[in-house]
């Protein structure tokens, strides 16, 4: 399974990375704490796993602080792009200067454990995204909202662009050993038939929390691969933070094949969708592997 991830190209479209706090210390007001989790860590999982690509997105706990994941995107900003943590009051050249150090998306937080980055009414959010959205077009980003899935009958009231893609991630956190996880994933599905949203297919180890057992996760995954597969992209999650357990990154990778069954499907996942959502180009690999 590893070889055949470093066979192609394999990208993980969202992880994070941490300090050292020395250099990069995190914000007073973060909501919650993490060990230092250094790109140099992280490189280091990308090449046990097979990761020849990546997407970085800045963790909240630096809120509009930049420079950890603009200084890890500098390492190799061929086969590396960021999402940022962005309000709808950014300049058009602050804009434009994220665009040139690899910045592809911003990230919209709106999980009830960190309002303390946005302590928003729904009308108030989602008049904050299209504000943040209409900034963002002409440089061909798109949107991620991370959103617990009580929360995902806000995304049908959305008013964005038409052709800019919504990612939403970690499958929308969907507690599957709650009652109304099957009513949720059917609400993210068809949000899915609307060829706007994407999924990432990350966080398996939060959907999997309540009666730890991975197999929850790979229920879901298995199921929007069926309904948007070309349309999922995964992530790694790393270092996984705020988890009372933690999984081996050897066993997310693996549950990720699993549930794709197929190389083919394999292939898309990790190196189809996101070339085409992150705009990474093939010739790049080439150079690289000669």
């Amino acid at each position: 399974m590893m070889r055949a991830l470093k066979e192609f190209g394999a990208c993980d479209c969202h992880s994070h990375v941490f300090g050292p706090f020395d250099a990069f210390p995190p914000s007073a007001q973060r909501s919650y704490d993490t060990p230092e989790a250094p790109i140099e860590s992280l490189e280091a999982v990308w090449r046990d796993i097979g990761i020849d690509r990546a997407v970085l997105v800045q963790g909240s706990i630096y809120g509009p602080d930049h420079r950890v994941l603009l200084a890890a995107l500098r390492r190799d900003p061929k086969t590396r792009r960021g999402v940022a943590l962005l309000d709808h009051t950014v300049g058009e050249a602050e804009l434009e200067d994220f665009h040139s150090k690899g910045i592809r998306a911003v990230r919209l937080h709106w999980v009830q454990h960190l309002q303390a980055y946005g302590n928003r009414t729904e009308a108030q959010r989602i008049a904050e995204a299209s504000a943040l959205c209409e900034r963002i077009a002409p440089l061909g980003w798109h949107i991620e909202i991370h959103l617990d899935a009580a929360d995902l009958e806000i995304l049908k009231r959305l008013r964005l662009p038409s052709d800019m893609p919504v990612v939403i991630d970690h499958m929308a956190r969907i507690d599957m050993a709650a009652p109304e996880s099957d009513a949720q994933l059917g609400l993210l599905s068809w949000l899915l038939e609307n060829p706007v949203f994407w999924i990432k297919l990350s966080g398996g180890d939060r959907l999997a929390q309540q009666r730890d057992d991975l197999r929850d996760a790979l229920k879901v995954m298995t199921h929007l691969l069926r309904v948007a597969p070309d349309r999922c992209v995964w992530g790694l999650d790393w270092p996984h933070v705020n988890l009372p357990k933690r999984r081996s990154d050897l066993s997310l990778s693996q549950l990720l094949v699993e549930a794709t069954g197929e190389e083919q499907v394999l292939r898309k996942v990790l190196k189809d969708n996101p070339a085409r959502l992150y705009g990474f180009d093939d010739l790049v690999l080439a150079e690289r592997r000669q």
